[in-house]
């Protein structure tokens, strides 16, 4: 007991990946770039350092720095240790409950014997220039968790008693029962998208007898639930913008190894497919049926058109001695995040990976035709799936309020084109859209929809200017 805090809280909290996520261990192989950070039994897990860091981000966001000292400590001359503590997240069985009983059998759990694999997503990125090719270093690949995938972890946090302590505590616990966490890397691509399935919490004042007697009873393992208590928060209202769309044809985001459907001969070409925790009751399976929309794809597609749109409201054309790269582009920069050699700072757009389900998808034959003497080229004729149809939801989360006033109108108006454009079918998304795939369009005809009417991207003052 800390005589200066004598009140211990605890919370319990388990998330479900709402997308494929990891948090990576900076090494890599002979075949993968990155791999993931694991526990003693070989399973994923989310560090504490990592949730601290999303945690301490987030709550500084809406409290501010000197609220977040408080509760996370800080360092520099007037150094303080945290007073909070917080675990690892570890994952659960397919019978729903943490392995967080020291070393076990994996290979006994059906679940656990896929996650323990070294890689059990791989995901191929590519980075393409302002000409649509490859960039330099710009092909590289993420080995990933499957979304789905459920993890444990609790915190713990000493407290004087007093209203400010109090407060502070209750706004951590708010923070984590109204929105959604985006945890590891590549959270503002599509990767990484946590939401809470439970938060568990319990207090002790270890001054009165019951007190004592209650922190010696609290849980030690993630799987105990004594003492503590369900807590219900009222969900989060974030800031975002959201797209009904329907593809007006055929559609593929490549990567996929092999065809979720029968087929007399495989295509050669596949949509991109993951496989994903599916949970009834307390029931966890690996099921292989879902095709993906990363976010990624979405958001390559958007940044190349932004950058089109701000240097048109600019005036800022070809041939006036500028960088044609996306990545010069002050709108993209702000709004997307950028990667320089001594620095880098991540966008305040969050995207999201769709997964689909059942839909419908056909097969497009293709040849490559000798101009000499009309043949089929050898090694030309190929075949393609593609997903035929199908409808999305699209949603662009706006985070990290404390930057928004550092966006220009200018910046907006180009992210609302953009969107305009979108919906409009204007702007293909995937492989092919050159020939006519990936064309998406607004059936509703209602365009982007803001959750706060168009206020933050400026949609009044554009429409009276028009």
């Amino acid at each position: 007991m800390i005589a200066a805090r004598p009140i211990y809280r605890m919370a319990q909290l388990t998330l479900q990946a709402a997308s494929a996520h990891g948090v990576h261990s900076g090494q890599g192989d002979n075949t993968h770039d990155v791999l993931l950070v694991r526990d003693a039994n070989g399973l994923p897990a989310l560090p504490g350092t990592s949730l601290a860091g999303v945690l301490r981000h987030d709550f500084t966001s809406e409290h501010g720095e000197v609220a977040a000292a408080r509760l996370f400590g800080q360092a520099g001359d007037d150094a303080q240790a945290s007073w909070l503590t917080i675990a690892w997240g570890l994952v659960h069985n397919s019978h729903n409950k943490p392995v967080a009983e020291g070393l076990v059998d994996v290979q006994g759990d059906e679940l656990l014997a896929r996650l323990v694999d070294d890689k059990p997503i791989v995901r191929q990125r590519v980075r393409l220039n302002h000409r649509g090719a490859a960039k330099d270093n710009g092909k590289f690949d993420q080995t990933l968790v499957p979304a789905g995938v459920r993890y444990t972890s609790w915190l713990g946090y000493w407290c004087d008693g007093s209203e400010q302590s109090v407060s502070d505590w209750d706004s951590l616990v708010a923070q984590l029962t109204g929105r959604c966490l985006r945890i590891g890397h590549g959270t503002r691509n599509g990767a990484g998208r946590f939401e809470v399935v439970a938060l568990l919490h319990g207090a002790w004042d270890l001054r009165t007898a019951q007190g004592r007697q209650g922190y010696l009873a609290r849980p030690r393992s993630r799987s105990d639930h004594t003492g503590l208590q369900l807590k219900i928060g009222a969900a989060g209202s974030a800031l975002e913008v959201v797209l009904q769309l329907r593809a007006e044809s055929g559609w593929r985001v490549g990567g996929g190894e092999r065809s979720l459907y029968s087929h007399v001969k495989m295509p050669d070409l596949l949509p991109q497919h993951e496989p994903a925790v599916v949970w009834q009751g307390d029931r966890g399976c690996l099921t292989e049926r879902w095709h993906l929309l990363p976010g990624s794809a979405l958001k390559g597609a958007i940044r190349h058109r932004l950058a089109f749109h701000y240097r048109c409201l600019n005036a800022e054309f070809a041939g006036m001695g500028m960088d044609p790269e996306p990545d010069a582009c002050p709108a993209v920069r702000a709004l997307l995040g950028y990667s320089d050699q001594d620095e880098g700072r991540a966008g305040i757009l969050a995207f999201s990976d769709l997964q689909l389900g059942e839909g419908r998808a056909g097969v497009l034959m293709h040849n490559r035709i000798d101009r000499y003497t009309g043949g089929v080229i050898r090694g030309a004729l190929f075949s393609e799936e593609v997903l035929w149809r199908t409808p999305v939801t699209l949603r662009i989360e706006v985070i990290d309020s404390q930057r928004h006033d550092s966006l220009t109108a200018t910046m907006r108006q180009a992210l609302q084109r953009t969107l305009e454009d979108l919906a409009a079918g204007w702007l293909p998304l995937g492989a092919g859209g050159s020939r006519g795939l990936g064309v998406f369009s607004d059936d509703t005809g209602l365009g982007p929809q803001w959750s706060d009417g168009g206020a933050w991207v400026g949609l009044n003052a554009m429409e009276a200017s028009e």
